[in-house]
C-alpha cells in the first residue's frame, strides 16, 4: 500500500458569493514541491486559463497508461524511443442523468528504436496489457479508449 497526498486551497474573493459569481480559483500543492492553478471549466464559470479537473483526470490517465506501457515494454525488451499522447476527457451524461467524465480517449504515438522493432499485433497486446495494468485506469469508471 501507499498513500499520495495533494493539499489544495481555496478562498473566497470579493465577488458575491452566488452560484453564477464565486471565484473558482484554487491551488493544488503536490508532495512533490509542484504547484498549480485549477478551477472549474468555462462552461461551469471557471477561469480557462487554470487547469480544470476534467483534464487532470484526462491526464492522470494518460500519465499512468505511459508509465504502465513503458514497463511493458521494457519487460520485453522492446527500447521505446519516445512516447507522446493527445488525450482527451469526454464530460457527458451517464445513464443515472448525472454529469460524469463518460470516456477518456487516449491516442499515443510511440517511436521503437530500430533494432526493436514491434508490428500492430504486438504494438496491440502491450496497450492491452498496459490498461489492465495502469492502477489510475483501473481505478475509474469512465470507458477508457486507446487510439494508436
Amino acid at each position: 500500500m501507499s498513500e499520495h497526498k495533494i493539499d489544495l486551497a481555496w478562498k473566497k474573493g470579493s465577488e458575491e458569493f452566488t452560484y453564477e459569481t464565486y471565484n473558482r480559483n484554487h491551488q493544488i500543492h503536490f508532495e512533490g514541491g509542484q504547484n498549480i492553478l485549477s478551477s472549474s471549466t468555462k462552461a461551469t464559470f471557471g477561469n480557462p486559463e487554470n487547469t480544470n479537473p476534467e483534464e487532470l483526470l484526462a491526464a492522470a490517465v494518460s500519465s499512468c497508461h505511459m508509465l504502465t506501457f513503458l514497463a511493458v515494454a521494457s519487460k520485453k525488451k522492446k527500447i521505446v524511443l519516445s512516447y507522446s499522447d493527445s488525450a482527451t476527457a469526454i464530460l457527458d451524461k451517464a445513464e443515472t442523468g448525472k454529469m460524469m467524465v463518460t470516456k477518456i480517449i487516449l491516442k499515443p504515438v510511440i517511436t521503437f528504436a530500430e533494432e526493436t522493432p514491434v508490428d500492430k499485433e504486438e504494438l496491440d497486446k502491450m496497450h492491452d496489457s498496459a490498461h489492465r495494468n495502469c492502477f489510475i485506469g483501473l481505478s475509474v469508471k469512465s470507458e477508457v479508449i486507446i487510439e494508436h
